[in-house]
């Protein structure tokens, strides 16, 4: 299964990118379609009774149109994107997430506890291309709640049977979020940065969540 993924996600990723290059080449370079895959360290206040997993995947993808500087090969980028934060729990859940505050129970029968986060990007980048296959790129972007989720696998209940529950909200995330970023690239590889500037809950309704990003992305060259 595992396998079966892993070929399907090259396939899906090859493909992306070759039609990101179309685009690009068809539009002279004005419009840039990119993918980012990264993990997620929190940097906001220790939890009171939970830890985060090591490794939190997460994506971006985004689309942005490229205004020249001048003569130079260096632009000044608008766009917009879809971005996913998933948060991974040690030993704790989020047992009732429509509470007005949002607090996680500790519970060692669990076996996999997430919460799901995506956003509506807005981002705005400076691009700087060097000897003409480097590109370095610094920005920022205004991020905008799309939806989220929670989900848990255990025995959560003590009951001796195996629970997988889902929740299709969390309540007291912030609407809107702030954050910065930077590649570093040679030709359409590059390494990918970010620190959310403003945490992911509402000040006093859960848990401070500011994660840096750290991750590779793709981009047509």
């Amino acid at each position: 299964m595992r396998k079966s993924f892993l070929i399907l996600s090259t396939l899906m990723l090859l493909s992306f990118m070759a039609n990101a290059q179309l685009i690009k080449d068809r539009t002279n370079g004005l419009i840039t379609i990119g993918f980012d895959l990264y993990t997620d360290i929190n940097t906001g206040s220790k939890y009171e009774n939970f830890d985060l997993r090591a490794i939190n995947q997460g994506f971006g993808t985004y689309i942005t149109y490229n205004l020249p500087m001048g003569e130079s090969k260096h632009t000044v980028s608008l766009g917009a994107g879809f971005s996913s934060h998933n948060y991974y729990m040690k030993n704790a859940w989020l047992s009732e997430p429509y509470n007005p505050t949002i607090t996680f129970e500790e519970n060692a029968a669990v076996k996999k506890s997430k919460v799901n986060i995506n956003y509506f990007d807005i981002p705005i980048e400076l691009n700087f291309r060097i000897a003409d296959k480097f590109k370095i790129s610094f920005g920022a972007k205004g991020s905008f709640l799309l939806s989220s989720k929670s989900k848990v696998i255990g025995d959560v209940y003590g009951d001796g049977h195996k629970w997988e529950i889902r929740y299709n909200e969390v309540n007291a995330l912030e609407s809107i979020v702030y954050g910065l970023f930077a590649r570093v690239g040679y030709r359409c590889v590059n390494l990918y940065v970010g620190y959310q500037v403003r945490s992911s809950f509402k000040e006093d309704r859960g848990p401070q969540i500011m994660p840096f990003s750290i991750g590779i992305g793709i981009r047509a060259y």
